[in-house]
C-alpha cells in the first residue's frame, strides 16, 4: 500500500517511471522500519505491563509462591519466563499446522487483537459501579454526570464488544475455521485457568478466616 502510495505520488507530479518506482520503494521501507520501531516498543509494553498489573495489582496468595517471586531488579522473572514458553509454544502449534508466515501473522493478529481488547470489556463494564460507590476515595473524577457517564460506557462497551465478536465471527464466515480456532481458543482456554485460580484463592482464603476464627475462639 505504501509502495503504491509512492509510486503514484512520485507519478502525479511528473517524475520518471523508474523515479517513481525508487520513491514507492523507499517509502514502502521506511514504514516498515517505522513500523519495526512501533513494535519492539509495544513488545516490551505488552511483555511487562499485563504481568505488572496481573501479578503485583492482585492479592500475593492469588498466584503460586514461585510466580509473584522478584528477582534482584524488582522484576518478576519467573512469570515473564512462563509467559514466553506459553507464546512459544502457541506459535509453535500453530506454525507447525502447515501455515506459511502470512498465514501465521494473520492468526498472531487475531489473537492480540481479542487479547487486547477483552479486558477493557471488564474496566469498561465495571467503571459505573466504581464511579456510583461512595466508599471509595476518588481523587479525580470525570464524569460528575451520572448520565453521562451511563451513556458513554454503554456505548464504549457495545462498540468493544462488537469489535470482539466481528473478530471472532468473521474468520467462520470466511470458512477459515483453523483462524477461528486459534482465535477462540485462547480467551476460553485462559478464562478457564482464571476461574480455576480464583476458586484456589477463594478456598485458600476461607480457610484461613477458618483457622482465624478458631484462634480466636481459643484466645476468648
Amino acid at each position: 500500500m505504501m509502495s503504491n502510495l509512492g509510486y503514484q505520488f512520485a507519478d502525479s507530479i511528473g517524475w520518471s517511471h523508474a523515479a517513481a518506482i525508487t520513491t514507492g520503494q523507499w517509502l514502502a521501507r521506511f514504514t516498515g522500519f517505522d513500523m519495526f520501531v512501533l513494535y519492539m516498543g509495544a513488545f516490551f509494553v505488552l511483555a511487562y505491563s499485563p504481568l505488572k498489573s496481573f501479578i503485583l495489582g492482585t492479592p500475593k496468595d492469588f498466584w503460586p509462591e514461585k510466580v509473584t517471586k522478584l528477582n534482584k531488579h524488582g522484576m518478576p522473572a519467573n512469570a515473564m519466563w512462563i509467559q514466553a514458553a506459553v507464546v512459544g509454544i502457541m506459535v509453535v502449534l500453530i506454525a507447525f499446522g502447515g501455515r506459511n508466515a502470512k498465514e501465521l501473522y494473520n492468526v498472531l493478529t487475531l489473537m492480540a487483537n481479542v487479547s487486547t481488547t477483552i479486558p477493557y470489556l471488564f474496566l469498561v463494564g465495571a467503571y459505573p459501579f466504581f464511579n456510583r460507590n461512595d466508599k471509595i476515595e476518588k481523587p479525580y473524577v470525570f464524569f460528575k454526570n451520572k448520565t453521562a457517564m451511563w451513556t458513554v460506557s454503554i456505548v464504549v462497551f457495545v462498540v468493544l464488544a462488537l469489535a470482539v465478536v466481528f473478530t471472532l465471527v468473521q474468520p467462520i464466515i470466511e470458512h477459515a475455521y483453523m483462524d477461528a480456532f486459534w482465535t477462540i481458543i485462547g480467551p476460553v482456554v485462559f478464562g478457564v485457568i482464571a476461574i480455576l485460580m480464583f476458586s484456589r484463592y477463594e478456598r485458600k482464603e476461607k480457610a484461613k478466616q477458618a483457622e482465624d476464627n478458631d484462634s480466636d475462639a481459643k484466645l476468648g
